[in-house]
């Protein structure tokens, strides 16, 4: 298959997907001398090409005029006989699933493939419903040095456009969950020694995991530190962890105290003394006429 746009000749090289919506193929631009390769998303479906085409235009995430700092979402978009195609950069396949576990060489790093796919979520320009349709189905590739990155090989016929960043969110960390509770080389689970797995469990379970801003908060906060903290970091991280505990324990101290400070005041008024002094001061020397303790 050859696709015409602008200066590009596409010649197609490799097919990725085939179904009756939308075919994902790797291309190579002929006009080029470089001969680059372009992923090439071609969508057959008219009403899936309308409804991507809505998508792309109401996103928050702006395709068209992207910011600085962050990349466009698609380099081309053309219409090529009755498809409507989309054209993005080409990147080699290092699928998350084949080659994590294999550069997972302890704690510290597994849980920084966690942060570094929080990160390429946050930076990713993809509206929201087409990026849920890459973490649904595992688009998600990883450098050698644990970056992560996604590949757009989108199956088009599960695209919902009423998905938003949470359902995007609960869906990272159900991947979060998969990979800090796999085993060990050992065959030891790794989840018993890592308080995020615990947070994120917790996070899933209460349906609280919104945005992925307060994602990797979390995840930062309960990660292992990758160098010893000072003590200060410590006790900082450790308050960060614990504090809702921790409040409840000083608020209910602070109602016992309260209460004790009631009951002693009103037995200083009515009796001219502290009874709970008594009850737990020194032993009792006379019992009526008897002298107790006599030397």
């Amino acid at each position: 298959m050859v696709y015409h746009t602008g200066d590009m000749t596409l010649h197609s090289v490799r097919s990725i997907l085939k179904n009756e919506v939308n075919d994902v193929v790797i291309c190579q631009d002929q006009d080029s001398p470089a001969r680059p390769y372009y992923t090439l998303v071609a969508v057959k479906d008219r009403d899936t090409a309308k409804t991507l085409l809505s998508i792309f235009e109401s996103q928050p995430r702006d395709a068209f005029e992207p910011d600085e700092s962050r990349s466009p979402a698609f380099i081309k978009c053309f219409s090529h006989k009755e498809q409507l195609c989309y054209l993005f950069e080409y990147n080699e396949e290092r699928n998350l699933d084949a080659f994590c576990e294999g550069q997972i060489t302890s704690q510290v790093i597994r849980e920084r493939i966690c942060i570094n796919i929080v990160l390429s979520c946050l930076s990713s320009p993809l509206p929201f419903p087409l990026l849920f349709l890459l973490l649904e189905q595992r688009q998600l590739h990883i450098e050698k040095d644990n970056t992560i990155y996604f590949t757009p090989y989108f199956d088009l016929r599960r695209l919902d456009p009423k998905k938003t960043e949470t359902h995007c969110t609960i869906e990272c960390v159900r991947l979060l969950l998969d990979i800090l509770q796999k085993k060990n080389a050992g065959g030891r689970s790794s989840r018993a020694s890592l308080k995020s797995y615990e947070l994120l469990r917790k996070k899933i379970d209460s349906r609280s995991c919104r945005h992925f801003t307060e994602l990797y908060r979390d995840i930062k906060i309960s990660a292992l530190p990758e160098k010893k903290p000072k003590m200060f970091k410590r006790i900082r991280a450790f308050w960060e962890r614990n504090k809702d505990f921790l409040f409840r324990i000083i608020l209910v101290l602070s109602i016992i105290a309260l209460v004790l400070a009631v009951i002693m005041l009103a037995s200083y008024l009515i009796f001219g003394d502290f009874l709970l002094f008594r009850l737990f001061g020194g032993s009792i020397d006379k019992i009526g006429t008897e002298q107790m303790n006599i030397k």
